[in-house]
């Protein structure tokens, strides 16, 4: 997800996905809050231009229903060390699993209590969403969720929460976590408030 007049982060993240050896990779640029039509918030209560914006952009996601794990993360996201590596391992055992969305980022200093030899741990809501992995065909699920509710009156990170609730989702999160929000840490500045 892309807020395009932040050219700084998009730099760093194509930095950081090269420097990790990552090449298949989309930004998500359409849906800037100055170019958002009235049919594109008629959705939407309640909730800033802004976070509507990046609502929209994870939506594009969805829109997609890729059949396959995709990675999702936000313009602002910072790699730890070996992130591929890591990745590709998160990856690797989520194949023997059951799940929907694993949130692999840090945001909020919400952490799991951790257990010995155990990364994943299973949750009833998001922790933000500078990055996380939807399983396979989970586009379609979530792009199927956004149609049914006439409204959307929360942040995606809040609306994660929401329709976990509301719907049959089976969320995790990974200890470690692979990136944190630079937004958050104060290595960029806040787009969203």
């Amino acid at each position: 997800m892309h807020y395009t007049p932040l050219v700084e982060r998009k730099k760093n993240i194509i930095h950081s996905l090269q420097n990790a050896g990552i090449s298949e990779y989309e930004f998500i640029e359409v849906y800037d809050r100055e170019n958002l039509t009235q049919s594109d918030l008629e959705k939407f209560r309640e909730i800033r231009l802004s976070e509507i914006s990046l609502f929209l952009k994870h939506i594009e996601v969805f829109k997609k229903e890729i059949d396959d794990i995709t990675v999702v993360l936000e313009d602002d996201s910072i790699f730890v060390d070996q992130f591929k590596e890591r990745l590709e391992k998160y990856l690797a055992e989520l194949e023997t699993m059951e799940w929907d969305v694993v949130f692999t980022g840090e945001c909020c200093g919400i952490h799991s209590h951790v257990e010995p030899n155990k990364t994943f741990y299973e949750t009833n809501g998001s922790r933000g969403t500078p990055m996380y992995i939807l399983n396979r065909g989970v586009c379609k699920k979530l792009n199927d969720i956004v149609k049914a509710e006439t409204i959307i009156d929360r942040p995606i990170d809040h609306w994660f929460n929401y329709i976990y609730q509301k719907y049959i989702l089976k969320y995790y999160h990974s200890e470690p976590t692979l990136v944190s929000q630079g937004s958050e840490i104060g290595i960029f500045k806040s787009a969203i408030r």
